[in-house]
């Protein structure tokens, strides 16, 4: 068992899943319905993790893939946990941006 190898996949799996959390968050934005979030929340987290693997790490393909998965496996945890505690619509954020700009211009 290749523990460097598992640690490295671990390691790239944390920095893409926070990559694919904030895709998923603005992709909800973005759709309707429900059951369609599962369906783009993998395919989308699992191709975050494996080019971000391919592209920033010296990872096989097969290593890659592991890390598109555990991923998505990450993502998803990390973003149902904190969904309504963090997160906020960048929506809203944009609301309190245009807010403080108005009080300096006074």
């Amino acid at each position: 068992m290749n523990l460097e190898i598992i640690k490295q996949i671990l390691i790239v799996s944390i920095a893409a899943s926070i990559v694919s959390t904030a895709t998923i968050q603005k992709i909800k934005e973005q759709l309707k319905s429900k059951k369609w979030l599962f369906f783009v929340s993998l395919i989308s987290s699992i191709g975050i993790g494996i080019v971000f693997a391919l592209s920033f790490t010296e990872l096989s393909l097969i290593n890659s893939i592991w890390v598109g998965l555990i991923t998505w496996l990450g993502a998803d945890a990390i973003y149902k946990s904190f969904e309504d505690k963090i997160f906020k619509k960048y929506s809203d954020i944009e609301n309190i941006i245009e807010i403080k700009r108005d009080d300096l211009d006074e």
